[in-house]
């Protein structure tokens, strides 16, 4: 029933006449995009919106805590956020969809064990790549995130990983960028406990 409201809501408007740029936002995705027939129709609306967004000055945003959505949602993701989790079927699910772990995820072991610490870098060591990728999503603190955006620009690394103050700028491309989110504004029913 939501993705049926939802569809009639997003068509209703981008009907209407665009005269800034426009946002359609998807927070809890997992929790109604499954794979029902009136999902389907809404999934079918969101992409023709994301192919056409340019043309509808529209952007979408989708927010989840599964990387279980449609894969042809997430094949049209140009930009990634990943939050930190344990998953190895996740970190394989999302080896699918994003440039920066595709090579990765289909071409070494599966990163069930092992946790190393990595440090931060745009671009992961090569022959340890899913691994060390998988190793960073797991250690990321609360507020931190890798980032896939193959088309972002950035400023230049060298090979130690480390950014130094230059002029020239590179395509992040399969690199990963690691950031750091604003920290929470509200609480979640309390605070979180930890443990000393």
């Amino acid at each position: 029933m939501a993705c049926l409201l939802f569809k009639i809501c997003v068509e209703l408007f981008l009907e209407q006449p665009a005269t800034v740029g426009r946002v359609v936002a998807l927070d809890e995705a997992h929790k109604y995009m499954t794979e029902s027939a009136e999902c389907n129709k809404f999934t079918d609306t969101l992409l023709t919106t994301i192919r056409l967004q340019r043309h509808l000055a529209t952007r979408v945003f989708i927010s989840t805590q599964e990387p279980t959505i449609s894969h042809k949602l997430l094949d049209l993701c140009s930009v990634t956020i990943v939050h930190r989790f344990s998953s190895p079927a996740w970190f394989r699910a999302l080896g699918k969809h994003l440039a920066g772990l595709d090579e990765a995820t289909a071409s070494e072991d599966d990163p069930d064990t092992g946790a190393e610490g990595g440090v931060s870098t745009l671009s992961p060591p090569e022959g340890r790549r899913a691994r060390w990728l998988f190793e960073n999503i797991i250690a990321l603190a609360p507020g931190q995130a890798l980032v896939f955006a193959p088309s972002a620009i950035t400023t230049a690394s060298n090979a130690d990983g480390k950014i130094h103050a230059q002029n020239a700028l590179n395509r992040l491309g399969q690199g990963v960028l690691k950031v750091r989110i604003r920290k929470r504004l509200t609480l979640d029913g309390g605070r979180s406990i930890m443990s000393a």
